[in-house]
């Protein structure tokens, strides 16, 4: 504060004015500044006290940051727990809690979010007045009371929900993990989180997991191994891990027992990296920690960063034996992450609870969600509350009218006037009605039997899981049919993360590995797993896309989503394929011709090139662990062809050949060194000496990066670049005939042409579609480009030698097909190093990998020495296996206007591969890849805007990694340029995104661009975060554990039910409750509407025109049916209709169903017929006939009566579409119970002298008088005719654009025309097109142009 006063201080002597003539204005401008500073200080002090008092409320206290990080000492066992620096008292427990609230602040937060509620606060409102005695005409306590229910019942279910969370972080929470405990304290241990009652059953005998002795620390009197629970461990607590155990808190590696202290450990929860990550413990405390006893000796101290959310660096030092050594992230495992690979490991816990850095990027206090028909709810409520006041004001005017006319003249009440204040309060309180109360309480009914109807669905269960769909909560299930952005998860939720090795370029030659008919079936089941009602063949696709290079020296391979089945077996066909069975067998025949001895090296190359490390299993049979399933599955073809890999250490390989006789032979390659991959390397390469005594360099990668590393590294680059070339040619002409076509009105509107929705549906066609290819015969020039001519149909039985130029071509063609098949490929080169050279390079290894400074670059460097002039090995096409459906998914979501954001932490390449895969990057995709280390991310930003307006791209994708975006946040220009750009692009693909990073795009989409409904979905705890900031959170009950599903809104087992769930379940739910809200206000607005008018009448005297019993009964007996049952089984549109045709899914997505406009066209319609309900029986009954009953009563039950069966009648009968047997129900049910409820109040009711002589009427009186009865049916029968005339009309005006503006929106057209086609006979699902077919067509098209 010193600062900023001193700052004003200068300001003021600045401005003060420099002579006399500028006095005045020198103390005109002070008074401004002072009254300005005073108005900064005092926002200051209010920030200050708020976050001083308030904030720690609902957020917690902000730490300050400690001076040199948290200091921990490495000791057996602690005797009082450690203290943290920054809090004063001991560090925060290891417990975690995902759920919103906590007994102690459940209640004051959650009554602040009902009362703010408009609706909640507008009866807090009128309530308040209406406890005062004299106020009312309508009682005390008939508002307060139902609003008081009201909020407790809607509190108690959100508290249900909450305690459900909190029952689940009971589960992690009680998770067991082997922690180092003096003996004397097992017994506590094991005690721990027990009931108080079940101390009474101590003297059972204890678990035999109660403590786990080592068989060498069986002699330690002392300490020992124990089981303790999470939510216990400590802060400076030693853990042991076993193989498969999950990482409890954030530790130290302190010993693995892996060669050389290494362990394995996999982050697939945390980043979304499906490879395992290798950790190594510091040399001076692997050598001691292995044993109790040589921890008791170790006596070091650790000294580590505050807890923060940065998942990819850690900061801190270890000192044992007064030496001290850095700490970074390869020595730390993290919460979340899991143990694999590794017997055993030993670690320090640095960081509990909260304070890990996965929870560190949870949401620990997420909002809670409101849906959003709730704003447009909330806006009719506003027009509601000006009407009432308007209604008031003209009724409390018309009384003093009729006062001044009237009462002043009448000698017995000339001196009782009513004050204006009174009788206009009064009003309110009469009309408040409008706004019904039941309309909160009808819905939580309406939402619950939603949600049991979703639950219920058995196409979203999953059989081989076990799974069924979940719903965590019913508020926000009409957002379901809103969502315009979905942010995906990849591994897990997109991925199965299973690699299948397919197939393989050597020699010029191409073979296939695995039974591809098993393949082609495998993908039939999993289409019809999803889309059981559907018969027919997959459309074959090419999927190319356009990818930006990183450098100009850089060649990427373009990538290609997976085509069906069909495509692979027409490629398989048409190359005339073999088997790897046969490449084994041409070995085998010819082991000693120039190609046997190149797929000799090729196979030898897959079996020796890798980290994995090999396993034996009990039935004798060899399984393999590696860091990545894409070495997996390598090693594992190798195995399958004869090359197995029996065991490996950190200096040899031993390999088991098999020879064509059938004969194993064992050998030893010695290991020399071992250059890992890494993003910015894009390969791997191993140093071997082979039994022969050569020194044999094998490299793996990136055919962008080895193909300017080979030998005739000029020759292979040009070679490439023709392939690149005619690629992209034959890409830029397939867009602009997709452009064409659109233009031509081939492609049309979507699928809304009945032959785009037939494409839409799979229907088998006559003729298949082009590839993309065809379009540039080889051969010929097009816009001066020489596209070259390659003949991709090379038969495999030439297997002579070839030269360079054919055997690069051949492999490079090889590879781009892989490509368009959507198969992940890798290039493998080799080369033979002579003793002297290598020996010279190995000291510039040693000088780079002892550095001390850029050891990591100086590494590289020393690698590119040697990699350079390999030879040629061949390719492999790797299957990164989807999950079922997910290609298809997206397809559909795509149509459905939804645009698809893969967010992961996963590497750049590996995000971009899925993408083309998951197909979302489409053929005819244009990819901008924006990364902040390349520099001036402006103008990548501005050259990419740029593009797209200068070109015509149909399609394009933007990919972005999490420091770019890092960069981005930063910045709030940059934020808007990134945003502005972004939106205009078909999809986005972010990588190496942290889990806050995450959270943080889920809540700028709609901070950006307004009106948008974002959906999360995801299967790990790195997703949490993620599910909890967006509009919609779906989790996906998978192999990453429950932690996503159980925070989320929504639970399924699988991304392709997202399609049932969004455009079936959410868009009926999205109808049906906004149909419900509509028809609350309607029949509300139908019924006062006669009250309102009668009181011309009565002298403006608040008199009502219904009996108070019926009144009060007629949202709960009459009128609830109506417009609960329509909400819960309403079904506009069939659900084979909405997946056939997704674009009608944008009939939530632009609040078709409601907005002020329709709310305005149903209350103009409620006014109108509310009016013919009051004059109808006033002009004819009450005034052109003479009445058998006087009373009030008979006037009031006839317009009563006339108005409940014309709710039900329009309600259930003419506006629902689905006339099912509970609608029927509902109906009789509620026109019986009309008549029921007069013949009882014509018996229960007493006689009297009032207006309301209720007694006997029914059955006496006005029951018996024809006039009634004519009066009844001659209304009912008017309403039903005019509605059928609107209708009508509405039918006549729907192709005439000022109806579609004005009338009664485009949507509602389009719905009424699908209705149609139902009525019909549904959709046509043969390919000739009928007449009504194209009658319907040209209507549509009518309508839209």
């Amino acid at each position: 504060m010193g600062g900023a006063n001193e700052f004003h201080v200068k300001e003021n002597e600045a401005a003060a004015p420099s002579d006399s003539s500028s006095a005045e204005a020198g103390e005109v401008n002070t008074h401004r500044q002072t009254v300005g500073s005073l108005g900064r200080r005092t926002k200051i002090k209010f920030n200050s006290t708020y976050e001083d008092y308030v904030a720690p409320i609902f957020r917690g206290k902000v730490l300050a940051p400690s001076k040199d990080g948290r200091h921990i000492p490495i000791q057996a066992c602690h005797e009082h727990p450690l203290v943290d620096e920054r809090r004063g008292h001991n560090y925060i427990s290891n417990s975690i809690r995902s759920a919103r609230y906590t007994p102690w602040d459940f209640f004051p937060r959650q009554l602040w979010f009902q009362l703010t509620r408009l609706s909640n606060f507008y009866f807090l409102c009128v309530g308040v007045p209406q406890t005062i005695p004299g106020l009312s005409t309508t009682g005390n306590y008939t508002t307060i009371l139902p609003l008081t229910f009201f909020v407790l019942l809607t509190m108690f279910k959100e508290g249900w929900d909450d305690w459900r969370r909190h029952k689940m972080d009971k589960v992690e929470n009680r998770a067991t993990a082997t922690v180092l405990k003096r003996r004397d304290s097992r017994d506590q241990a094991g005690a721990v989180g027990r009931k108080p009652w079940s101390r009474l059953r101590r003297s059972r005998p204890e678990s035999k997991q109660a403590g786990i002795p080592e068989n060498d620390e069986l002699d330690d009197a002392e300490l020992s191994w124990t089981h303790v629970q999470w939510d216990k461990i400590q802060v400076g607590d030693l853990v042991m891990l076993k193989r498969d155990d999950a990482v409890p808190a954030d530790l130290v590696l302190l010993y693995a027992s892996g060669e050389e202290g290494v362990a394995y450990i996999e982050t697939m929860a945390l980043d979304g990296e499906t490879n395992l990550k290798a950790k190594q413990a510091l040399p001076a405390t692997q050598k001691r920690c292995g044993t109790i006893a040589g921890i008791r000796e170790c006596g070091g101290r650790v000294a580590v960063e505050d807890p923060n959310r940065t998942l990819y660096s850690f900061d801190g030092r270890m000192t044992v034996d007064n030496y001290t050594r850095p700490l970074t992230l390869s020595e730390i495992l993290l919460r979340g992450s899991t143990l694999r690979n590794t017997t055993k490991a030993i670690g320090l816990v640095v960081n509990t609870g909260e304070e890990t850095k996965i929870r560190m990027n949870a949401n620990h206090h997420p909002k809670a969600k409101k849906p959003r028909l709730e704003r447009y709810a909330n806006q009719v409520i506003l027009t509601l509350i000006a009407y009432v006041v308007i209604l008031a004001i003209g009724c409390s005017g018309g009384y003093l009218l009729w006062h001044r006319q009237n009462e002043q003249r009448s000698w017995y009440i000339e001196d009782a006037p009513v004050g204006f204040e009174e009788i206009i309060i009064g009003y309110l309180i009469m009309f408040n009605n409008l706004i019904p109360l039941s309309l909160y309480v009808s819905l939580e009914i309406v939402k619950l039997c939603q949600q049991w109807l979703i639950t219920s669905d058995v196409t979203m269960y999953d059989e081989l899981s076990n799974e069924p769909m979940r719903c965590n909560t019913n508020t926000i299930l009409e957002n379901l049919g809103q969502v315009g952005f979905i942010l995906s998860d990849k591994t897990g939720t997109l991925t199965e993360n299973v690699m299948k090795f397919r197939k393989l370029s050597v020699a010029g030659t191409v073979w296939r590995h695995g039974t591809d008919d098993q393949h082609i079936a495998t993908s039939g089941s999993r289409r019809a797993s999803y889309e059981p009602r559907r018969s027919g063949a997959v459309k074959p696709s090419i999927e190319v896309t356009e990818v930006a290079f990183e450098n100009a020296q850089e060649y990427l391979r373009p990538q290609v989503a997976r085509r069906s089945s069909s495509r692979l077996r027409a490629s398989a066909a048409s190359t005339r394929e073999q088997s790897t069975t046969d490449l084994i067998a041409q070995i085998n025949a010819h082991p000693n011709t120039a190609f046997s001895r190149k797929a000799r090296d090729y196979l030898l190359g897959l079996a020796l090139c890798h980290t994995c490390l090999p396993e034996l299993k009990d039935d004798g049979t060899v399984d393999f662990q590696a860091s990545s399933p894409d070495e997996l599955a390598l090693v594992r073809v190798a195995h399958e062809l004869g090359f197995t890999v029996v065991a490996r250490s950190t200096h040899s390989i031993t390999l088991l050949t098999t020879d064509r006789n059938g004969e194993q032979d064992k050998s030893t390659y010695e290991i020399l060194d071992v250059i890992e991959f890494s993003s910015k390397r894009k390969r791997m390469s191993i140093v071997l000496r082979c039994p022969d005594g050569r020194v044999w360099l094998l490299c793996k990668g990136a055919d962008s990066v080895l193909i300017p590393r080979l030998k005739q590294a000029e020759l292979a680059v040009r070679t490439s670049h023709d392939v690149r070339r005619s690629t992209e040619v034959n890409r830029r002409l397939h867009r602009q005939s997709v452009q064409l076509g659109r233009r031509s009105g081939v492609e049309g509107r979507a699928s809304m042409a009945i032959e785009r929705i037939r494409r839409s549906m799979d229907v088998p066609r006559s003729h298949s579609q082009p590839r993309a290819r065809s379009l540039a015969p080889p051969g010929r020039a097009i816009n001066g480009l020489r596209v070259p001519s390659f003949d991709r149909r090379q038969s495999q039985e030439q297997t002579s030698p070839l030269d360079d130029v054919q055997t690069f071509t051949r492999c490079f063609q090889h590879l781009d097909d892989f490509a368009t098949e959507g198969l992940r490929t890798l290039l493998f080169t080799q080369k033979v190093i002579p003793a002297a050279d290598y020996s010279a390079w190995k000291k510039l290894y040693q000088d780079a990998t002892t550095s001390l400074v850029d050891r990591q670059e100086r590494i590289e460097a020393v690698a590119e020495m040697l990699e350079q002039d390999m030879d040629l090995l061949g390719a492999s096409a790797i299957e990164d296996k989807l999950q079922e459906g997910v290609p298809e998914t997206i397809d559909k979501l795509r149509k459905a206007n939804i645009k698809i954001w893969m967010l992961t932490g996963d590497k750049r390449e590996t995000a971009i591969n899925i993408a083309h895969s998951a197909r979302i990057c489409k053929q005819e995709s244009h990819m901008f890849i924006f990364d902040a280390l390349k520099g001036d991310l402006p103008t990548q930003l501005r050259n990419a805007s740029e593009t797209i307006a200068m070109d015509s791209i149909t399609h394009s994708v933007a990919v972005v990694d999490g420091y770019t975006l890092s960069v981005v946040d930063d910045s709030s220009d940059l934020q808007k340029q990134f945003y502005s750009l972004i939106f205009a692009l078909s999809s986005v693909i972010c990588c190496r995104a942290s889990p806050a990073q995450k959270a943080s795009i889920a809540l700028s989409i709609p901070q950006h661009l307004a009106n948008t409904l974002t959906l999360a979905i995801g299967d790990g705890a790195n997703d949490v975060a993620m599910l909890q900031s967006a509009h919609v959170g779906v989790g996906i009950s998978g192999k990453e554990g429950l932690q996503a599903a159980r925070v989320a809104d929504y639970s399924i087992a699988q991304f392709r039910f997202l399609q049932q769930l969004l455009l079936v379940h959410g868009r009926w739910n999205y109808v049906r409750t906004a149909r419900f809200v509509l028809a609350t206000f309607w029949k509300e607005m139908l019924f006062y509407t006669p009250q309102a008018m009668y009181q011309r009448s009565n002298g403006y005297t608040g008199t009502s025109l219904y009996e108070s019993w019926s009144l009060t009964a007629l949202n709960t007996l009459f009128t609830s049916l109506c417009v609960i049952m329509p909400g819960i089984v309403e079904q506009d549109l069939s659900a084979e209709t909405l997946l056939a045709v997704p674009e009608l899914y944008a009939y939530g997505q632009r609040n078709s169903g409601l907005n002020l406009h329709r709310y305005l066209v149903w209350m103009i319609g409620a006014l109108a017929q509310g009016v013919i309900i009051f004059i109808v029986p006033w002009s004819i009954y009450a005034k052109g006939s003479e009445m058998s009953d006087n009373g009030l009563f008979a006037l009031g039950d006839l317009c009563f009566t006339i108005a409940i069966v014309w709710t039900n009648v329009k309600l259930l009968l003419l506006e629902t579409h689905t006339k099912s047997l509970p609608i029927a129900i509902s109906f009789t049910v509620t026109f019986a119970g009309w008549w029921a409820w007069n013949c009882f109040l014509s018996a229960a009711y007493s006689s009297s002298l009032s207006p309301y002589d209720v007694k006997g009427g029914f059955f006496h009186t006005f029951g018996k008088d024809l006039a009634w009865w004519l009066v009844f049916i001659g209304t009912i029968s008017i309403l039903v005719v005019m509605e059928f005339a609107l209708k009508t009309v509405k039918s006549a005006l729907r192709g005439n654009k000022w109806w579609q503006k004005w009338g009664g929106g485009m949507w509602e057209g389009d719905v009424a025309l699908w209705q149609e086609i139902e009525q019909k006979g549904g959709v046509a699902h043969d390919d000739d097109v009928d007449d009504e077919d194209q009658e319907y067509e040209e209507r549509f098209a009518a309508q839209h142009n």
